[in-house]
């Protein structure tokens, strides 16, 4: 027998106004896609020159080849190998699957929805401030702040996930 999830009903007041609980969805299924796209065109384009296909990706989506942007992407590229574009890949479909599993189950309101999600973003929160304090820059910052924010709203916010 097959068993299927209740899914929430939303009255239409509720659909009029987007919870904090529907952006963190909508952001989980965001990095969701991302990643596996990252994940496949790593996959497909392994065996080609990752210099050639970086400048050619620089150039269909209009970054300038003299950007700062473009010079720490060359870096990186300059030292892929076939092996780590590979684990690369295989690393973005595993985030990519964990980016999914929450954004389903926080949408389904599961009760471990919540504690899942709290501790995998509250386990990369050390890596985020080891990055910024390593170097720092504005969207690492609103990386960390959007994190912890989550964190915050979700064990605060048990209600949302009672009675599931």
């Amino acid at each position: 027998m097959v068993a299927f999830a209740r899914v929430p009903r939303y009255t239409s007041a509720q659909m009029r106004r987007v919870s904090p609980l529907a952006w963190i969805i909508a952001f989980k299924g965001f990095k969701a896609v991302t990643l596996t796209a990252l994940g496949a065109a790593l996959l497909a384009t392994r065996h080609e020159d990752p210099v050639d296909v970086l400048t050619r990706l620089a150039l269909a989506v209009h970054i300038p080849l003299s950007s700062e942007l473009f010079d720490r992407a060359m870096k990186f590229a300059l030292n892929l190998t076939v092996r780590k574009q590979t684990a690369i890949a295989v690393t973005a479909f595993g985030y990519a699957a964990l980016m999914g599993s929450e954004g389903i189950a926080l949408y389904l309101r599961k009760p471990w929805a919540r504690w899942f999600t709290v501790g995998a973003t509250s386990s990369l929160l050390p890596i985020e401030v080891y990055e910024i304090v390593r170097e720092v820059h504005l969207i690492r910052v609103l990386v960390l702040l959007g994190n912890i924010t989550i964190v915050i709203y979700l064990l605060k916010r048990k209600e949302l996930f009672e009675g599931s």
